[in-house]
């Protein structure tokens, strides 16, 4: 029984220190893709456009100077990735975004070994 009240005493704890230091839930959110069903941004402060199925409205995405790109885990630039993705449509990509603001944080390419 004491045990039963000091684990109810934690998850109270728990929660109660969440509350006080403004936890807030994760907003970002991955998006699987393909290559062939991106627009990659012109530019370092362009716009990402996905779209993830044929009856699906695009999906923009902000991409800024902290937008990381990477084949696998290899940081890469986004001239890269661009050139990769426009000559491998069929490569699997993760999209990492903000649901709040719409920032692009991070595009992952599964790339040929």
């Amino acid at each position: 029984m004491r045990f039963r009240l000091q684990l109810a005493l934690l998850a109270c704890g728990a929660s109660l220190a969440c509350t006080a230091f403004g936890y807030e839930p994760a907003t970002e959110e991955t998006l699987e893709s393909s290559g062939s069903q991106l627009s990659m941004p012109a530019a370092t402060d362009g716009v990402l456009v996905v779209t993830r199925c044929t009856s699906c409205a695009p999906l923009s995405l902000h991409a800024s100077t902290s937008t990381r790109y990477f084949f696998g885990r290899k940081p890469v630039t986004l001239k890269e990735m661009t050139d990769y993705l426009r000559t491998h449509g069929k490569a699997f990509v993760g999209v990492n975004y903000d649901t709040k603001t719409l920032a692009l944080n991070r595009v992952r390419a599964s790339v040929d070994q």
